[in-house]
């Protein structure tokens, strides 16, 4: 199993970097070597070191599992000059939204996805429980899924310091900000958040219970990336850091899953609603600082939170919880 940790390891650096960037970006312009690229890079090159250890000789993956890392490996590569040159022909931007950042994101699926893979194989013929490394490796996916989020939920806070007059971005970030609603939001509509958040942790939730016949595990990982995302805001806080609100609400999505079995369109239904009205409720009260968000945009968080399950049904056949 220490292969496996090490690979838990090298995607948590790359988690830590991405959530460090984030937060880094909006007070520092774009640099190359930074701290939180490094920190990245140093789970990016951990990953390496094992994937080349499997190129030497298969150990712990099985062939599919480590040429399907390799994929995400080498896309991630590509993307890194992509990116330097959508920046060099666009200018410095603070979006998560960029096409080249998807590239990022694609790829790091793909590893994601490859070594849980390599992982379930390697594990054949034990229950997939929430207690082991499952839990870490969706965690991991559910982080790469909701990533671009980031952006409006580290915006809405720094959006609220900038029309305050305490914003703590830096000089170089301030004069890029002609339209600071639409710069600090990446100029994405108020209707992606929760529309997006929605899509994907749904689409998460239904294939892992497809998938692994566990209802916990995608239960487990939400609540383990929201509780990382805490602690990442207590860091970022103590350090003088931007921080971000951190989507609580997504954990009456799996939530509902494992309360409602028999049905998952009503699971997926009254997750969707109670996940918007309770994240509405906290936007209007003020209670916290969340991204914008209307009271209209609940339709389409009823139509995809319904749909989603119904496209692809969580019960191929009856699935026990484990």
């Amino acid at each position: 199993m220490k292969f496996y940790r090490l690979w838990v390891l090298a995607f948590l650096l790359k988690f830590i970097g991405s959530a460090w960037d984030a937060s880094y970006h909006f007070r520092y312009l774009f640099e190359k070597y930074s701290i939180p690229h490094l920190v990245n890079f140093a789970g990016f090159a951990l990953g390496a070191y094992l994937l080349f250890n499997e190129w030497r000789r298969l150990n712990y993956m099985d062939r599919f599992s480590r040429n399907l890392t390799t994929i995400g490996y080498v896309l991630f590569l590509i993307g890194i000059p992509l990116d330097f040159s959508y920046h060099i022909a666009y200018g410095i931007d603070l979006t998560t939204w960029s096409p080249t950042h998807f590239v990022y994101y694609i790829a790091t699926g793909i590893m994601i996805i490859a070594v849980w893979r390599g992982y379930s194989v390697y594990t054949k013929g034990q229950v997939p429980l929430w207690k082991s490394m499952h839990t870490w490796f969706a965690m991991f996916l559910l982080e790469c899924l909701v990533f671009p989020n980031m952006q409006q939920e580290n915006g809405s806070i720094s959006y609220d310091q900038y029309i305050h007059g305490k914003s703590i971005a830096s000089k170089e970030i301030l004069a890029i900000l002609s339209d600071p609603a639409s710069q600090i939001f990446g100029g994405i509509p108020p209707w992606l958040y929760p529309c997006y958040s929605v899509l994907t942790v749904s689409l998460f939730t239904v294939l892992i219970i497809r998938i692994f016949r566990s209802y916990s595990i995608p239960l487990a990982a939400t609540a383990l990336y929201i509780g990382l995302r805490f602690i990442g805001k207590l860091i970022f806080f103590a350090v003088g850091y931007p921080t971000s609100y951190v989507p609580i609400t997504l954990l009456f999505i799996p939530i509902f899953y494992l309360l409602i079995k028999k049905y998952s369109w009503l699971a997926g239904l009254l997750g969707s609603f109670v996940y918007f009205i309770t994240l509405y409720g906290i936007h209007t009260s003020g209670l916290l600082i969340t991204p914008p968000l209307e009271i209209s945009l609940l339709i389409p968080v009823l139509l995809i939170g319904m749909i989603v399950p119904i496209i692809i049904p969580a019960r191929k056949k009856r699935i026990e919880e484990v």
